[in-house]
């Protein structure tokens, strides 16, 4: 007996392709949102594996002489794991991992994928999958505030209430490296703070160089320096000096001047201060302390604006006065910090 065979038409083909398009459709993204599930959820445990390698660390410092100033464990892309740090599993793609001398963690990590920071003061992990770059969240006042000669204590105003001019702290402004500072004010829980001393070497002003680098002639810059351009030459050479203060957050500053206008400093973790600040804290012996008769004085970022060639600054005999902006004088860094 003769049977009849009969396969698939055409139109019965298209429609299983269709359905399995379909199904292909619903079901892969499902699937790579379960991976990047996964992954996350990965390292996230890489994260918190970390965190609490930091504080066995402590711990265990504790058991021997402690720790005087923060730790700092840096993952690079060889996956090798910091010296001193007892963890296992995946290491981070690059980041960072802190210890105070306190106990405190903060963490910033990545995958290349994913970002993972956590501040002194978190109890938990915060994971950004949109980044730039995956750095520590800025340290607050009371995360870098320290106890020495100068600051014996850590003024409550740190964390709560308003700092009076002049309150004195010790800032671990990097491991290892503390400054002492003065309070110039608080305003909305933005504390600006100069340091008890100038930094580095006395630097004019603006030289003669970077004047001409900004569009000046050698004409205008004179024989005693020009004020037209802002002070270029202190500010690269304060930039310079504080680019290893990396507690500090990078910030843009911008000064503005009835001589030069405004300027932006892109990046900078320590600003001058200025006339109308320097005025403000002029009545207080700490605002020109620490200099001497070979550095009587520090600039402010005002120029003169009575003349061309003429910029303001601080002297060690308790007022604000003017000088050539192609003399030499001290530089003061100003920063900047939250609590």
């Amino acid at each position: 007996m003769k049977q009849n065979k009969k396969g698939f038409t055409l139109i019965e083909l298209l429609a299983v392709i269709v359905i399995l398009a379909i199904i292909a459709l619903i079901a892969v993204p499902v699937i790579m949102n379960i991976i990047s599930s996964a992954r996350k959820s990965a390292f996230e445990d890489t994260a918190y594996g970390l965190i609490n390698a930091g504080e066995m660390y402590y711990a265990s410092a504790l058991l021997n002489d402690g720790i005087t100033g923060t730790k700092t464990f840096e993952f690079t892309e060889g996956g090798n794991i910091p010296e001193g740090l007892n963890v296992k599993g995946d290491m981070p793609k690059s980041g960072v991992l802190e210890v105070t001398k306190d106990g405190k963690t903060a963490l910033a990590i990545t995958n290349g994928d994913l970002c993972i920071i956590k501040g002194y003061n978190d109890s938990k992990i915060q994971v950004l999958e949109e980044f730039e770059t995956c750095e520590l969240p800025a340290k607050t006042l009371s995360e870098l505030a320290r106890k020495n000669d100068f600051a014996e204590s850590i003024n409550a105003c740190a964390t709560s209430g308003t700092c009076a001019v002049g309150t004195k702290f010790a800032l671990e402004v990097a491991p290892g490296n503390i400054q002492n500072f003065y309070v110039v004010s608080d305003t909305n829980n933005k504390v600006t703070l100069i340091m008890d001393r100038n930094i580095g070497e006395p630097v004019e002003w603006t030289n003669k160089d970077d004047y001409i680098a900004a569009g000046g002639t050698e004409d205008g810059f004179g024989g005693s320096g020009a004020n037209d351009k802002g002070p270029i030459t202190v500010l690269n050479y304060l930039e310079n000096q504080t680019a290893n203060w990396t507690n500090i957050e990078v910030k843009n500053y911008t000064l503005t001047d009835s001589q030069y206008g405004t300027m932006t400093r892109t990046n900078a973790r320590a600003r001058m201060l200025t006339l109308t600040e320097a005025n403000a804290i002029i009545e207080y012996s700490w605002s020109y302390a620490n200099l001497n008769e070979s550095v009587i004085a520090y600039w402010t970022s005002s120029s003169d604006t009575g003349t061309s060639d003429y910029v303001m600054f601080v002297t060690t005999y308790g007022y604000v006065n003017s000088d050539m902006a192609g003399n030499t004088n001290g530089v003061r860094p100003v920063i900047e910090l939250s609590k």
